[in-house]
């Protein structure tokens, strides 16, 4: 196989590729999500500290032309520097970006340059939520005594759109049933409202209100701060990101944020109200979510973790599907 190019953009050159070729490289690659568009990692980028500056690795073909890139970030301190995800740990999992990002060969050029980083340059490599059945992560595993990464699930868990609920088994059917009954109770004496976003100020007044549910839900645990969040989302603009909420009269028990690209959704962490757990809060916004998105014409609703704990497993039909389909050219001369 034809040898590829592996160089490192740092810093300003960096940015002007995320500013510039990324939208082309995130269009020629039908499996990239929204968590590698142009917009969702610049927005990251100029969040960096002082001591951070974004760090891409691209991977040319002999004709010169870039056939997938990684975003990654540098931190330097006095000691060492650290090579991470450019959005982690927002980000749910680390992919190259590209015509050819699921090529093996790109995988494992990607992974030799991390290594010769790692000893040449005193450098700690940290790549958190490396999808353990995909190229990349086959690549790391072969060097994983030298570079330390975190593996996560090969997929995330997609709930097929529309669902079937006549489909599913009937002890399933049944805790269905059991939770409407609950909500058409609570509905006799106060309001419930759905809502999803559609526009740019609905998408900052909602952002305000999932941030905050997530503090409520979470207080231990450190989160971005809400200024964090709304600057990204409104980079990333009401196209592409929305937000589901949950309200009983007036007060919001559970918000949902999601990006899209096509016909496809993804989630970001579920936040509940702590005080209304007996609801099952996150489970009623997801059967709405489910519906609303199946009207507007998606196809599948892909889950993290923290949704898919919520949705209950085999609760919406929803599996974890099986490895992503590789592609591999026999050469890159056309490139």
């Amino acid at each position: 196989m034809t040898l590829l190019s592996v160089r490192e953009l740092r810093g300003p050159e960096a940015m002007d590729l995320l500013t510039g070729k990324w939208r082309e490289l995130y269009a020629d690659d039908r499996s990239a999500t929204p968590f590698e568009s142009a917009d969702w990692l610049t927005a990251w980028a100029r969040q960096l500290p002082c001591t951070t500056t974004p760090l891409i690795l691209t991977a040319k073909s002999p004709t010169g032309r870039i056939v997938a890139a990684l975003p990654l970030a540098r931190h330097e301190d006095r000691t060492r520097s650290q090579i991470s995800p450019l959005s982690g740990p927002h980000a749910p999992c680390l992919r190259p970006i590209g015509p050819h990002a699921n090529d093996p060969a790109v995988a494992r050029a990607f992974a030799f340059h991390l290594l010769l980083a790692a000893e040449r340059e005193n450098a700690d490599i940290a790549l958190t939520a490396v999808d353990a059945d995909s190229p990349l992560g086959h690549a790391l595993h072969l060097i994983s005594a030298d570079i330390s990464w975190t593996r996560t699930a090969p997929a995330r868990t997609a709930i097929l759109l529309p669902v079937r609920y006549d489909s599913l088994t009937p002890s399933v059917q049944r805790e269905h049933a059991r939770r409407r009954r609950t909500w058409t109770r609570l509905a006799a004496s106060h309001t419930i409202t759905y809502t999803r976003t559609r526009h740019s100020q609905d998408l900052a007044a909602a952002t305000t209100a999932w941030t905050d549910l997530r503090r409520r839900h979470d207080p231990l645990q450190p989160e971005p701060g809400a200024g964090d969040w709304r600057a990204v989302l409104e980079k990333v603009g009401a196209a592409t990101a929305c937000i589901a909420t949950l309200h009983v009269d007036s007060t919001v028990i559970a918000a949902q944020l999601c990006l899209t690209r096509g016909p496809h959704c993804y989630t970001l962490p579920l936040a509940t109200d702590p005080a209304r757990r007996h609801l099952a809060p996150g489970h009623a916004l997801l059967r709405h979510l489910v519906d609303d998105l199946a009207a507007d014409g998606f196809h599948t609703l892909h889950l993290d973790t923290t949704s898919w704990q919520h949705a209950g497993r085999g609760q919406y039909g929803a599996a974890r599907p099986g490895p992503r389909t590789t592609r591999t050219p026999d050469h890159y001369a056309a490139a």
